[in-house]
């Protein structure tokens, strides 16, 4: 082979031997064989939600809505009692006409614009339930909330401050 073309092949040899001597050098690298390391192993834990057993209302629903429908207690007022000695056959009415009261207070006036239920023991309308009718007032139990409670609903008239 000439000179020339020894120059020309020598970039070409040297790069061959080293890399013919590469393996050796990272052999030498490598940190001492030892105990073979165990595979790793995944472990998915699940996030568990508990939850109460007693009833609970909905949030997503809104708190003056009532399940039935119908008026409030509040927007109701007992404005007369059919009575009877037989407990199954009282009748209670309940309505939400506007009762106005003079400035003096001298003088109460109901208007008839409003709507009217006839209610018997046990009966129910929006949040309202009759659990009893006497002679002058109900007993009603309300559901607000998710709880429950007793009112009584007094009769107005004249001598206990209603209207005429």
């Amino acid at each position: 082979m000439s000179r020339r073309r020894l120059h020309h092949y020598l970039p070409y040899l040297v790069l061959g031997f080293g890399l013919a001597a590469a393996p050796s050098v990272v052999r030498a690298q490598d940190p001492p064989a030892g105990p073979p390391m165990p595979p790793t192993e995944l472990v998915f834990e699940r996030e568990v939600f508990a939850y109460p057993s007693f009833p609970r209302r909905n949030p997503f629903q809104a708190l003056a809505a009532s399940g039935e429908g119908g008026p409030r207690i509040e927007q109701v007022r007992l404005m007369g009692i059919i009575f009877s000695e037989e407990p199954g056959s009282r009748v209670a009415i309940l309505g939400t006409s506007t009762v106005t009261t003079s400035e003096d207070g001298s003088s109460v006036t109901v208007s008839p614009d409003g709507n009217a239920w006839y209610l018997k023991q046990g009966q129910s309308i929006g949040n309202i339930r009759i659990v009893e009718i006497l002679s002058d007032r109900i007993v009603v139990e309300v559901a607000e909330f998710g709880l429950t409670e007793q009112r009584i609903m007094q009769l107005q008239t004249r001598r206990t401050g209603g209207p005429e």
